[in-house]
Order: C-alpha cells, then structure tokens, then sequence
C-alpha cells in the first residue's frame, strides 16, 4: 500500500489531534490487528499511537480538571471538552521543558510514588497565563469558556490532586481521621481564595461516578450541619440540586411511557432507585427538622415517591389483561377463575410492550421498595400477578395440549408470551420451566 502523502498526512494528524478521546480509543482498537501495521494505515497507526501517548500525559497533569471538561448539567462547572487541548498547547508554548519532564516523569513506576510536583507546577503557570493574557494560547480560551473560573480550578489543582486518592474513602464510610482530612483540604482551599470551599467540592464531585454523594463530604466539613443552617450557606447549592433531582426522576416515574418498552421501564426503575438513594443520602448527610426547609421537602418527597410507583404498579393488572385477553368464563376457567384466554387473533404488539415496561419497572424497583415504603405494595401486587399468569399458563397449556378452546397456534404464541412475562413477575427459572411444558404439550399435539 502507498504511503500517505505530506498534506494529507498533515490533515489526518489535525483530525486525530482533535477527536474525542472516546473515539481515539476506538481508532487505536480498529488498528490494533495484524492490518493496521501496513503500509499507509501504520503511519495512521502511528499518529494515533502517539497522540493517545501524549493525551495520557495531558490528562495526568490536567487530572483535576479533565472532569469538567464534559457535558453536564448546566448548573455544575463545567468547561467545553476542547479546552484541554488548546491549554495544553498553550502550554506547551510557554513551559516546553516542563511538559518534557512531566512527560518523562508521567509512568506507573513515578506515579505510584504520588504525582510529580511539576504537574502542581505546569497547573500554577497555566492560571497565571489564563489571568495574565499575555500569551496568544491562552487568549484563544477566553473566547470558548469562563477563564476566571478555569484559572480558578487550576489555582485549586493540587488541593483536588491531593485529596483525589482519598475520595473513594471519604464517600465509602467517613471517619473522624477522613473528616479531618477532609477539613484540612477545605481550609487549604479557603486559604487560596476565600470563597474556594464550593469549588473544591464541585472539583471533587466531578470525579465521583454519583456527584450527589458529595454531600457526604460537605456534611464531614460542616460537622452534619441542619438543613436550616445548610440551606442558606454558601454551599446550599449541592443539596438544593440533589432536592431538585428527586424532584425530576419522581416526575420521570410518573409520566414515563409504558408504550417505549422494556428500556422505558428499566430507566423508569433507574429513576426509582436514584430517588431512595438520593434521599437516604440527604437524610445521612444533614440533620433534617421536621419543619425545616429541607426536611420538610424531603418528607413529600417521599409520599411522592410512593405515590408514583404505587400508581404504576397498580396498572399492571390492567395492562396484563389488555396483552393476554381472556373471554367469558368456560368449564376450563373454573368457578372461581375470571375467564379462559381468548384465542381469536395474534397478540397485540402494543399491549404487550406496555405490559412488559411496567413488569419490567417492577422487577427491577426490588432493591429500593422496602426502604422507599411500597415494598408491600410490591409484594401484593406480583402475588395478583403471579396468580393470574399461572392460571393462564395452564389454560393455555390445555389449548396446546388438546386444541379444546382455541387456536392451537396462537396457544402456542399466546404461551411463549406468558413465560416471558413470569419471567420478570417471578424469575427466569420459572419462564423455563413453562417454557420446556410447552415444548412437552406440543409434542404430545403432535
């Protein structure tokens, strides 16, 4: 294969320098075989290779920034993604020698001995280039983003790059050692600029996978503060978001559509999840009263929260009976039973995507139901559940056995549809086992 010629290779560098690093790792995997090291596509390899090298090495020294540098929500600090590169070129223009030593000092056997100082260092240059704006590299940030609060983040760097190895723990289970850490890392912050505490925490909880849990932290800070002390310091923000949130996935579980499916219902359950955990979070983290401003909150949130999954796992009879349809009641019903499946058209695709979202939804709210208050509720409703699906199983295996009350073909669908919903109303063992009946009663049609 023919080399690349100079252009062109100067436009792929400028593309790769410029991908998302999501896609850089996509591109390094796509060469990664035995292709990717011939001809044209090794020089392509090569550029990848050395372009993941040096983002390793940015993202080592920007480490307490590179968080926020991607989308989040529009209250949090955040930076667009493409200033980490241009700061870092704009660093590489004003500090050559250091990004060479960082680069030499950036490997495992280094950074297990705890990062270099000349990371704190090039983070220090870099926020006084941004305030300064002397340098063409750091005039062209001031354009895309907000370069005081950037040069702030970089002043709070080696605060955040010190406390970032103790995070885990101080969310995991706080001490009375890890709260004074903690503290130690707040007044270290304060001593920088005065109004620095709630940007060390946006900073670290940035670099946690469930930001709310900052709480955890602040409250170690404050010595669990009340909620009314809480609400109207400077950091109320972190718990008025968390409030808000629960606020949002309560509305989530309350208007989700049921007509979406399976991923409808789960990320309705997700939102299930997130409250209980939300509000047990808040409630650890703060010292709630009754009438304050929070606890008051909280504790509405919490009927809410009820209501709305109360109310959905409610409709799940209805929706059940819209995707197995039963008619009036025939000796193989029984006396006591409400009907015998209705076996006169295929199974409604619609109705069967509701009934699988809210199934879903309720199988999945398991973890949370019993210290969010509808646990019971849960409980009553899969036993109505699993009492009707087991009287419709062997109905409809009746149909597949001896084609008395029905299509035997549809039987067929109509039972392979109810093993799939026993599967989430009870277990996939279950599912299994009416499925393997089936197979039996088939064959014994046969």
């Amino acid at each position: 294969m023919a080399g690349i010629a100079a252009n062109k290779l100067l436009m792929v560098r400028k593309l790769v320098e410029t991908v998302p690093d999501a896609a850089l790792r996509s591109l390094e995997l796509a060469l990664a075989g035995p292709a990717g090291g011939q001809g044209a596509l090794a020089t392509v390899r090569g550029l990848i290779e050395d372009e993941t090298a040096a983002r390793y090495v940015r993202n080592s020294v920007l480490a307490p920034i590179v968080p926020l540098c991607t989308k989040r929500d529009t209250e949090q600090t955040s930076f667009p993604p493409r200033v980490l590169g241009l700061l870092w070129g704009a660093l590489k223009a004003v500090s050559p020698g250091q990004i060479e030593e960082a680069a030499a000092r950036c490997n495992p056997w280094d950074l297990e001995e705890g990062p270099p100082e000349v990371f704190n260092e090039l983070c220090k240059i870099a926020a006084k280039g941004l305030r300064a704006q002397a340098e063409p590299g750091f005039q062209a940030l001031d354009a895309i983003c907000d370069i005081d609060e950037l040069a702030s983040c970089l002043e709070l760097s080696a605060i955040v790059r010190a406390a970032l190895p103790r995070l885990q723990e101080w969310v995991s289970k706080m001490s009375e050692e890890r709260a004074s850490s903690a503290r130690l890392a707040y007044k270290d912050a304060c001593d920088i600029r005065s109004d620095a505490g709630p940007l060390l925490f946006e900073m670290l909880a940035a670099h946690l996978p469930d930001d709310w849990r900052i709480l955890r932290v602040i409250s170690a800070v404050m010595d669990r503060p009340g909620d009314k002390f809480w609400a109207s310091s400077e950091v109320s923000v972190f718990g008025e978001r968390v409030l808000a949130d629960i606020e949002k996935n309560i509305d989530f579980i309350t208007d989700f559509d049921p007509d979406k499916g399976e991923v409808e219902g789960r990320k309705a359950a997700l939102a299930a999840q997130k409250v209980s955990q939300e509000i047990a979070e808040v409630e650890q983290s703060v010292n709630l009263a009754k009438d304050g401003p929070w606890g008051r909150r909280i504790a509405k949130h919490k009927q809410a929260v009820a209501q709305a999954v109360e109310t959905r796992m409610n409709g799940a009879e209805r929706e059940l009976a819209a995707a197995l349809p039963l008619r009036p009641i025939s000796i193989l019903g029984g006396k006591k039973g409400k009907g015998v499946p209705l076996l006169t058209t295929e199974p409604d695709e619609a109705a069967g995507r509701r009934l699988t979202a809210v199934l879903v939804f309720i199988a999945e709210v398991r973890g949370c139901a019993l210290q969010s208050g509808y646990g019971s509720s849960r409980a009553k409703v899969l036993e109505k559940l699993n009492g009707r699906l087991d009287q419709y199983i062997e109905d409809i295996l009746h149909v597949v056995r001896t084609g008395d009350g029905g299509d035997q073909g549809l039987a067929r669908l109509y039972v392979d549809l109810a093993a799939g919903y026993i599967a989430y109303s009870r277990d996939e063992k279950t599912a299994e086992i009416v499925r393997r009946r089936a197979t039996a009663a088939m064959a014994a049609a046969a």
